[in-house]
């Protein structure tokens, strides 16, 4: 049989005829930018995985915790885990974590308490990836008792802080304006009815936008009482209000007081940006015509971006059906 030879410009010429609107080669190119993003957006969320693998020296492997395993140092080490740990790590044993990308590892688990001392010494000191540095902002006494704390959940150690449930509780609270001192009265529930609680911990704190700021704590005498004078540098809003937030520690379970709108900060100093004539940007009528207009093109833009994207992939999908049939 007689072989046909077909050079280039012909080929050309019959790929154009069986597909004269390109189709599959647009569809083929728009499949090959999606699969693309795709495995970039999977990478990229993969790289904090790959980046959290740990290597501790050997020498801080080794180290000893000078901080004695104790009562006292592991409640102390509670206290500190609770305030600066919790929030990613969750609650001890109930694998109630962060969803950060690799996960942090509760501290009762076996994947945690695989450290030695020194692992978890060496990698709270310095951090890594989602996994922040306390070397600046936690004492290394403090960071050896956050350790005693999470040895509490050793299998070879002795458990020294039971998981206790909390005892019922209940507070009641006012604040003098004028000396800005706070009074406090809690109870606990015992015997089917409310008794005074001494010695118990009170912390009172100030209400701002991303949470709580811990303003100091009291103790309650033998009678359940307990005083604090709110510092002369809390700074309250533009007449000096302030939201005050009183509560027991972990050990009771009770509601929180809340005293709202008390005067006993400074005035918030906002400075005066609204100026007629003389600003760019307002929160009032003062705003200026092209600065407004700048921001609605802006958005309209963004807009138009996102629904000629959804139009792409239509034509895609579109084009896929035509070149099937």
């Amino acid at each position: 049989m007689k072989k046909t030879h077909i050079n280039k410009s012909q080929g050309d010429n019959i790929k154009k005829a069986n597909n004269p609107s390109g189709v599959g080669s647009y569809r083929f190119r728009c499949v090959k930018k999606i699969k693309f993003f795709t495995w970039l957006a999977i990478l990229l969320f993969a790289l904090p995985a790959f980046g959290q693998d740990w290597h501790v020296p050997e020498a801080d492997k080794n180290m000893d915790n000078p901080s004695p395993y104790t009562l006292e140092n592991v409640k102390k080490g509670k206290e500190l885990y609770m305030k600066n740990c919790k929030s990613c790590h969750g609650e001890p044993g109930k694998n109630n974590g962060l969803p950060l990308v690799p996960l942090p590892p509760d501290v009762a688990s076996e994947q945690m308490q695989k450290n030695t001392v020194g692992d978890l010494y060496y990698k709270i000191t310095y951090g890594k990836g989602t996994m922040p540095q306390f070397e600046s902002t936690v004492s290394a006494d403090d960071r050896w008792r956050i350790i005693n704390y999470i040895m509490n959940f050793n299998p070879g150690r002795e458990k020294l802080l039971a998981n206790l449930p909390a005892v019922k509780a209940k507070l009641l609270a006012s604040v003098n304006e004028a000396t800005k001192k706070v009074e406090v009265f809690a109870e606990y529930f015992d015997n089917g009815h409310f008794i005074k609680l001494p010695e118990a911990s009170i912390t009172i704190s100030a209400q701002k936008v991303f949470g709580n700021l811990k303003l100091g704590e009291s103790v309650t005498d033998a009678n359940g009482r307990a005083e604090f004078l709110i510092p002369s540098t809390l700074i309250g809003d533009e007449e000096g209000y302030a939201n005050i937030v009183i509560g027991l520690n972990d050990d009771y379970e009770a509601d929180k007081v809340v005293l709202n709108k008390v005067k006993v900060g400074q005035k918030k100093q906002v400075p005066l940006l609204i100026k007629k004539g003389k600003i760019i940007w307002s929160t009032n009528k003062n705003t200026q015509l092209w600065l407004l207009l700048s921001y609605i093109a802006s958005a309209c833009a963004a807009w138009i971006a996102i629904i000629y994207v959804v139009y792409q992939i239509i034509k895609v999908k579109r084009l896929g059906k035509t070149d099937n049939s």
